[in-house]
């Protein structure tokens, strides 16, 4: 693999350090992507189509990753802590919202706060995806 997920953090700190909003939609983008493929790990990078119970999930693969999440079926597929991987899933859905609101949405003012924000939540999620991950004696 020639790109980790943790390298679309240090691109969204970089943008962080450039003044204009381009940059702040930049940063979002890229923290956002950084949360997406380190919450992927918990799923052993595999997003489902259908619910355990055979019926399809909604929308795209950030959709369906975080529905999945959200609904506590990640959990039981992968033996995972259900809240840890519900909230993986509610944070991935709420930036997902401000990724498409950077990406598409150019109408809407995004001020720096929020970039600032999304980047530490996405390393937050990291973080929990990371203790997820790690092998318990």
């Amino acid at each position: 693999m020639s790109v980790e997920h943790t390298c679309f953090f240090h691109l969204a700190q970089a943008a962080l350090e450039k003044n204009g909003e381009a940059w702040t939609r930049s940063a979002i983008s890229r923290a956002y992507y950084g949360m997406y493929h380190s919450a992927m790990r918990v799923t052993g990078n595999r997003i489902p189509v259908k619910t355990l119970s055979g019926e399809s999930l909604p929308g795209g693969v950030h959709q369906r990753l975080y529905t999945f999440l959200c609904s506590g079926e990640a959990a039981q597929v992968s033996g995972y802590d259900v809240a840890s991987m519900q909230e993986i899933g509610l944070k991935l859905k709420q930036y997902h919202e401000q990724r498409i609101k950077a990406d598409y949405r150019l109408y809407e003012k995004l001020n720096r706060i929020t970039a600032i924000t999304a980047l530490r939540e996405a390393e937050k999620v990291d973080d929990m995806v990371n203790q997820l991950l790690t092998p318990r004696r």
